[in-house]
């Protein structure tokens, strides 16, 4: 489905200058073939012109099942403004942001990938759309897509970040958690923080209501490194430890 779209599906005339409703033209994708900057300048024009909307969502869903495509693509940043520009196409709606967010955070997890993402994926976190348990993107939550998001110095961006990975059904390991902390510490801090610092203290009060003391191992160790965290945005704010 995504394989064709750089290779431009190209509408037939109409008489009237501007391209039809319908008969696309659509060259067989070969991962060999080269994406050339100068050939295919992806844009939400292009996208929007070209592609009916049922194809832009079947292309989103490509992108996030079939990552094997960007990577193997002779120009993987092309390939990845494509995605993100489909997506930009689209009337958002919690669907759509999930399945961008969803794929942004798969991304991030590949060094290959991630170095090509542009800032404008990075924004559609800022969304905060809410991850359904279903979805592998919360496994961004790994030290060094926290520390990578960290280094931005973007306090809606970090903020948005954390709001969205942190969930009750996903399981904190120590390094993660650690980077976590270090994070807060270093760039939640201080006045111009103080709304940030509050949304994601209900977002954790919420996970935390969420994980009953009777559940199960694993929940009662998220609950401890959630709490962990809420006392480092209290005190980072110069709050005192809920008791």
């Amino acid at each position: 489905m995504i394989a064709f779209l750089p290779y431009a599906a190209q509408r037939k005339g109409n008489g009237t200058g501007k391209p039809s409703d319908t008969s696309f033209r659509t060259t067989k994708f070969s991962p060999s073939l080269p994406i050339s900057h100068r050939v295919f300048k992806p844009d939400a024009q292009f996208v929007e012109a070209v592609l009916p909307s049922s194809l832009k969502h079947a292309a989103l869903d490509a992108f996030r099942n079939e990552r094997r495509f960007m990577k193997h693509a002779s120009d993987i940043g092309t390939m990845i403004r494509l995605w993100i520009t489909t997506a930009a196409a689209l009337q958002y709606t919690d669907d759509v942001g999930r399945t961008v967010v969803d794929t942004l955070l798969r991304m991030a997890l590949d060094d290959e990938l991630a170095s090509h993402i542009p800032a404008l994926a990075w924004d559609w976190l800022k969304k905060r759309p809410l991850l359904l348990p279903g979805c592998r993107g919360p496994a961004g939550i790994q030290k060094d897509v926290v520390l990578k998001v960290g280094m931005f110095g973007d306090l809606e961006l970090i903020t948005s970040y954390l709001f969205v990975v942190w969930s009750e059904w996903r399981h904190l390991y120590p390094c993660n958690c650690a980077a976590m902390l270090r994070v807060i510490r270093e760039e939640l801090g201080g006045g111009e923080a103080a709304g940030h610092r509050s949304d994601l203290i209900q977002r954790l009060d919420y996970i935390l209501s969420r994980l009953q003391p009777s559940s199960s191992p694993t929940d009662i160790w998220n609950k401890c490194r959630y709490e962990d965290l809420r006392t480092a945005l209290l005190r980072v704010g110069g709050g005192a430890k809920r008791h």
